[in-house]
């Protein structure tokens, strides 16, 4: 059974983090937008620890007060361990910044509804839950969009269109190719504990990371009793051990000492999901009447919890865009240009960390920080997300310095005859 055709401003792709953002935005702005999230919610999924520089950015679209009333666990900072070197460091979020010293850990099932439901009570949103996008035909003058929800098809007219569908990436599947990142083609296996090892006072809610021989291990508790433990691999870890992913993930808790004894006492209370070579990015993110934000643009690594705050974001910044071409009425893949640079911009900060972050030398600098010329306040501001959209001089004066202590450090291990290859090279 299929609807007369309707018409809307924009139509969004995928209502998780960036779409129900990009929704928000773009309706506070006076458009018309249609909504379509193919899950029901509350829905299972990972991405659970949010950065500060999240925070601004929930109150500027005017969400932070049901974010901060939904009882979620305050984060004050971020504990990483190495097993091999037993090196360990808490960084603990600096006061005094445009952005709060805390963000909040969230079960992704209740935070993504929190926005949609936002998102969904804008004036001009309509939201089709469940449903799906099967077909999206572009032409010069807008794009006519075929949605499925139940038995039901209906035709959209739209003047535009914003894919936050996330690792499906709608458009990029149709329109252009995904490639892998070389060197962070990763595993993550991850479940739900309950009555796993918490910490007393403020460092109950940080997230603690536990890098071991095979990968590392990411610890996330949430208000009450349930903790987030997710172990990321290299892909050959995987296909290389026999049993099935329960099997493979036990083993890799005894391995990382650490996280074994956390979870000494606890109860396993979900399944153990997996992800498989989660790191890429897509080409184009922008085209005419279109544009991808999230993880339909890009994703890195989990290692720094930059998945929400990345979505969240680019959304932002790509309603902006969007609202100016209304205005103006021109809608051509060039005037995105600016989008693009933002966005590259600011994670390439996020990718040079990532990138040296599985190599010995760079984790024992990490975790030796100093505070001479500001580099644990700007190491600390990285983490917090504070380099994204601008990287003050002092702050990029400070990761040279660091990124020269790294590169030091890797001649001394090469000298000492010590490994300085990263442990999990693709």
């Amino acid at each position: 059974m299929s609807r007369p055709l309707q018409r809307v401003d924009v139509l969004v792709i995928g209502g998780g983090p960036g779409g129900s953002t990009a929704a928000t935005c773009l309706a506070q702005g006076g458009l018309r937008v249609t909504l379509v999230e193919r899950e029901a919610f509350p829905r299972f999924h990972i991405g659970e620890s949010l950065l500060p520089a999240n925070i601004p950015l929930l109150q500027r679209i005017g969400v932070l007060d049901r974010v901060k009333s939904a009882g979620f666990i305050t984060k004050y900072g971020a504990y990483i361990h190495d097993q091999e070197s037993d090196l360990d460091y808490t960084f603990t979020f600096r006061e005094g910044k445009p952005w709060p010293p805390w963000a909040f850990e969230v079960p992704r099932a209740d935070f993504d509804r929190v926005l949609l439901d936002h998102a969904a009570a804008q004036p001009g949103v309509t939201l089709l839950q469940p449903a799906s996008v099967e077909k999206a035909d572009f032409d010069a003058d807008g794009v006519t969009v075929e949605v499925a929800q139940g038995e039901e098809t209906r035709t959209l007219r739209a003047r535009f269109v914003v894919d936050a569908s996330g690792r499906d990436g709608f458009l990029a599947s149709r329109l252009g190719r995904r490639e892998r990142i070389p060197g962070l083609g990763k595993v993550a296996l991850f479940a739900h504990f309950r009555g796993a090892r918490r910490w007393p006072g403020r460092e109950e809610g940080n997230i603690r990371l536990y890098v071991f021989e095979d990968g590392w291990f990411w610890y996330i508790p949430f208000a009450g009793d349930v903790t987030s433990v997710g172990c990321v691999l290299h892909g050959r870890a995987v296909s290389s051990r026999d049993g099935g992913l329960e099997a493979i993930y036990a083993q890799m808790i005894a391995r990382c000492r650490g996280v074994g004894e956390n979870l000494r006492s606890a109860e396993r209370i979900t399944p153990v999901h997996s992800a498989a070579n989660f790191s890429y990015r897509t080409e184009p993110v922008v085209g005419d009447r279109f544009v991808c934000v999230g993880d339909s643009v890009v994703f890195i690594d989990p290692i720094f919890s930059t998945g929400v705050f990345v979505a969240m974001q680019s959304a932002e910044l790509a309603a902006t865009e969007i609202l100016r071409t209304f205005r103006d009425n021109r809608f051509e893949a060039r005037r995105f240009g600016g989008y693009v640079r933002r966005v590259q911009r600011g994670l390439r900060p996020f990718t040079r960390f990532i990138n040296r972050y599985y190599e010995p030398a760079f984790l024992e600098v990490l975790l030796r920080p100093r505070e001479n010329y500001g580099i644990l306040d700007s190491v600390t501001g990285l983490l917090a997300g504070g380099a994204f959209i601008r990287m003050p001089l002092r702050m990029r004066l400070s990761l040279l310095v660091f990124s020269l202590a790294v590169r030091i450090n890797t001649w001394r291990r090469r000298w000492l005859g010590l490994p300085v290859e990263s442990r999990l090279t693709w």
